[in-house]
């Protein structure tokens, strides 16, 4: 079950703090949900009151529908995250390890698409890997930004293509260069990353066999 050593760098504090958050999640799901979703509430609060504060200053306006809008908006990032986050701890894969640096480096080694000397972490390494590689699948990838593109494309195009064209409206179509030239990069790195999570599985597999 083991294969050549291949070298890996130790896990970064980041990575070790999301590997004890994964491992909390399998005893605390509820919790994580739950405060991820206030996190997500607050923050998008906070972008919301900054967003309307013209209005709230406005003394001609109505800043208890502002404040309101703001709350709903809290309200409905809060329950949404808490939902989405909810559904992720329990597509969770299920493990005995507690230990969250080993948690993630069992996650980079299925990632490096080599089996390890430590037979314990190549195990728990092939525990996470379905679900890794089903997460880096390109395509759950490229789906919503394909959308985003096309939505930001065909708003700049109906713009440039309507009457009234000046050369100064192309600049309309930065914004979908922009996430053109971000994607392509992107896109190779997740499509590599499930290439070598589905090595690591097969490796594991064919040495089990």
């Amino acid at each position: 079950m083991t294969g050549p050593s291949t070298a890996l760098p130790r896990p970064s504090a980041r990575q070790v703090l999301g590997a004890r958050v994964l491992l909390r999640s399998q005893s605390a799901p509820t919790a994580v949900a739950v405060g991820g979703g206030l996190a997500a509430g607050a923050v998008l609060g906070l972008m919301a009151l900054a967003s309307a504060a013209p209005a709230l200053t406005d003394p001609t306006g109505t800043p208890g529908w502002v404040l309101l809008t703001v709350a709903a908006v809290m309200l409905a990032a809060a329950a949404l995250c808490a939902l989405w986050l909810r559904h992720e701890v329990r597509a969770l894969p299920r493990v005995t390890e507690t230990d969250p640096a080993r948690y993630a480096a069992a996650r980079l080694r299925a990632a490096s698409g080599a089996l390890g000397p430590d037979p314990e972490e190549n195990s728990l390494a092939r525990q996470l890997t379905d679900r890794l590689e089903r997460r880096s699948d390109p395509r759950v990838h490229m789906v919503p930004v394909f959308v985003i593109l096309a939505f930001v494309t065909v708003r700049a195009v109906v713009g440039v293509v309507g009457p009234g064209f000046e050369p100064l409206m192309l600049l309309q179509l930065v914004p979908a260069l922009l996430i053109l030239l971000l994607v392509i990069p992107v896109h190779r790195h997740v499509r590599a990353l499930h290439t070598r999570y589905a090595t690591f599985r097969r490796a594991y597999d064919a040495a089990r066999a």
